[in-house]
């Protein structure tokens, strides 16, 4: 068969003959042949692998060895290296060839399943790939073992696993398992390794004990390498993170040295521990021991030196491993890992807090961690790397949505998406988070703006167009004036200040307007709260980074702190009477009070004021106040789809008519059946957020939303 330009000779000879076009639990297995064989063929040019790839059924439970490692298929193939795969020359890039020569052996084959050979990755529409990423889960959990490879020996990297391996053997000793790691034992493995003079035990380390020492001394050395190691790629891309959670029984190599996952995990925790205690003690001894510079010198700590492996992207991947089969593998917990809290547990969190992964290709921040849902099924969502992301983000969301509103709160909305993209659906790169998203998984929903049309009165239905969502829902209002989004920035103090004073000022000033009409949903005696409500959504901050509760009664006193503090003169002149008082009092011969210190706005207001960076301030037609996305723009419809928590801004775009076999659509507010919306975002009406509007308007409105 001759070499074609779409496809070299080498892949019509391998795939052509095995193709894999359909998710049937068959796979493609590698078998790399002993070193002998390849002694045995003379012709081979030394140091030759041989393999042979063939078919295989997950469901005869064959024996094999899941490789996982990194590798791109724009990869430079090496051609100082020799691979022969079914008789035919396969180029490999240095990285593959590295790794199937640690697997082969002298005498005995070797069988794996490894992507880069096993899959067609040149596939039309990449049709293979779709199939086998799908079933990866199941040939994970089909394999014997998984060998992570880390890559060739560089950076002394055999040096620091040699360290790493000796502290899971005494960790063995201690029964300090990674299932039972607790600080308690990190002491103890610190205190059997470490001399004591660095556990602040006694004043200098046993005399008769030189390996504490000479432990302490080959970590000082080793302190870039075990950096270096924690910091290779294979930890900072996002399917190095499923591949391990899909590991149920791992191998860690780099170069010539392997140790079991969990050991090296264990070990490498400890290793954080131990080194902890190194770093206080050389920042001890240069702060308070009176040395000479050269001794100063030996002490202190190199900037190259690493001296929290806990944030290191090896420990922190291993972490969320840890926390995902902690889960899956605990009875007291359900194993039930749904798409969509798998995708907002990762994207939809504050950018501090996200793991910093690589991601190749768009489309694996869904199909990916799809890999590790357990709801793939019944979502109806398939694999398929045909479609491109925009599809694959909107099919998900159309999944999503069918089952709760909640997904609205994630999605793009007309900042971010442009005249051919949905704005309902979630861009899974530009998470938007409103302030008041508290997670998929949380069972708090400190909101309830639908009030008795819950839940179980909700309907959204996508029919036949990928592009448009229909929603049940109750129009509000429209919005009638806008004010300026609120941008706290990093300016100096009084630039701040004259922003929070703006963003005050605006709020107030769209309740006057509202109450001062006849038809206002409010009255006048509510100010003292919603003036204080509104500016932090009716948000106060909790204890955790993402946690928060309904607005309280020191909420209101907040706001009347830092109301005093950027509005001085208003203050002053509500105490005019006071004064006038206090200075009868002079008059009379009264030694005069010392004025007090000028107030200072409320830390844990503003804090909560922060929260809503990018929101801004608006008034509808019948004088609602709230706040809204930063692209809020005046006409846009506020609603509440039937059982959502918040209120939605939709924004009117095009009518559509029939006409004949034609379609004709124009730009326009959206009236009728045939009314067309983009989704805005997420907005807060100070009013009904508790269900009062649904409890007495209650009238059912069908939202075409594209």
């Amino acid at each position: 068969m001759g070499e074609t330009d779409s496809e070299p000779a080498w892949r019509q000879h391998l795939y052509l003959q095995t193709r894999l076009k359909e998710k049937n639990g068959r796979i493609r297995l590698l078998t790399i042949q002993p070193r002998k064989y390849t002694a045995s063929r003379p012709e081979a040019p030394p140091n030759t692998i041989h393999c042979f790839l063939r078919l295989a059924e997950l469901k005869e439970h064959p024996q094999f060895t899941v490789v996982s490692h990194r590798w791109q298929a724009t990869d430079a193939a090496d051609e100082t290296k020799s691979l022969f795969v079914n008789g035919a020359p396969v180029p490999a890039s240095t990285g593959l060839f590295e790794v199937l020569h640690h697997l082969q052996r002298e005498s005995d084959p070797v069988v794996v399943w490894i992507d880069a050979l096993c899959i067609n990755h040149a596939d039309e529409n990449e049709r293979e790939k779709s199939v086998q990423v799908a079933q990866l889960a199941q040939i994970y959990a089909t394999a014997e073992k998984t060998l992570i490879w880390l890559g060739a020996t560089a950076d002394r990297s055999d040096e620091a696993m040699k360290v790493l391996r000796r502290l899971a053997e005494e960790q063995l000793t201690l029964s300090a398992y990674v299932a039972n790691w607790t600080p308690q034992l990190g002491h103890q493995l610190a205190q059997k390794i470490l001399p004591s003079r660095f556990l602040g035990a006694s004043p200098a380390a046993s005399p008769g004990n030189k390996e504490p020492l000479e432990l302490q001394k080959e970590l000082d050395s080793l302190r870039a390498p075990l950096k270096a190691l924690m910091e290779r790629d294979y930890w900072t891309d996002l399917w190095s993170l499923v591949e391990l959670c899909l590991s149920h029984k791992g191998l860690i190599v780099c170069g010539s040295h392997g140790l079991p996952l969990d050991h090296f995990y264990s070990a490498a925790r400890a290793l954080d521990h131990i080194i902890n205690h190194l770093t206080y003690s050389k920042w001890l001894a240069s702060a308070t021991s009176p040395t000479t510079p050269s001794a100063q010198k030996s002490t202190a700590l190199s900037v190259d030196e690493v001296s929290n492996l806990s944030q290191s992207p090896a420990l922190r991947i291993l972490g969320r491993r840890e926390d995902h089969r902690r889960d899956a593998d605990s009875w007291l917990k359900s194993p039930d890992n749904p798409l969509f809290a798998l995708l907002s547990r990762f994207y939809a969190v504050p950018a501090e807090t996200q793991l910093p992964l690589r991601v190749g290709d768009a489309r694996d921040r869904v199909y990916a961690l799809a890999c590790l849902a357990t709801d793939i099924a019944e979502l109806g969502i398939a694999v398929d790397y045909g479609k491109d992301v925009n599809q694959v983000y909107a099919e998900t969301s159309a999944a999503f949505l069918q089952r709760h509103p909640r997904v609205l709160q994630l999605a793009r909305g007309t900042l971010t998406a442009g005249d051919g993209l949905t704005s309902w659906a979630i861009d899974w790169e530009n998470v938007r988070v409103p302030p008041s998203y508290l997670g998929a998984s949380s069972p708090e929903r400190p909101f309830n703006a639908c009030g008795p049309a819950d839940i179980r009165y909700y309907r959204a239905d996508t029919g036949a167009s990928s592009s448009q969502v229909s929603l049940k829902a109750a129009v509000v209002d429209s919005v009638q004036e806008v004010g300026t989004a609120y941008a706290p920035g990093d300016d100096e103090a009084e630039q701040q200040q004259q922003q929070q004073r703006a963003y005050l000022s605006e709020i107030r000033q769209f309740w006057e307007d509202s109450t001062a009409s006849i038809s206002s949903p409010y009255f006048a005696e509510q100010a003292a709260v919603a003036l204080a409500k509104i500016p932090v959504g009716d948000i106060e901050g909790g204890a955790a980074s993402n946690a928060f509760a309904r607005a309280s009664s020191a909420t209101v006193e907040g706001y009347k702190r830092t109301a005093e503090a950027l509005f001085p003169a208003e203050t002053a002149r509500d105490d005019e009477p006071a004064a006038h008082q206090e200075g009868d009092k002079e008059e009379e011969g009264q030694e005069p009070k010392p004025k007090p210190a000028p107030p200072a706005p409320d830390a844990p207001y503003l804090a909560a004021m922060a929260r809503m960076a990018g929101r801004r301030p608006f008034r509808s037609q019948n004088g609602y106040v709230g706040l809204g996305p930063a692209d809020l723009a005046v006409a846009d419809v506020v609603g509440i789809p039937y059982g959502s928590p918040v209120p939605f801004a939709f924004r009117p775009v095009a009518v559509a008519e029939k006409e004949g076999e034609g379609e004709k659509t124009g730009e326009g507010e959206g009236e009728g059946e045939g009314a067309l919306y983009r989704l805005v975002g997420e907005v807060y009406v100070f009013g009904i957020m508790d269900g009062e509007f649904m409890k007495v308007h209650r009238q059912e409105t069908v939202l075409r939303v594209i």
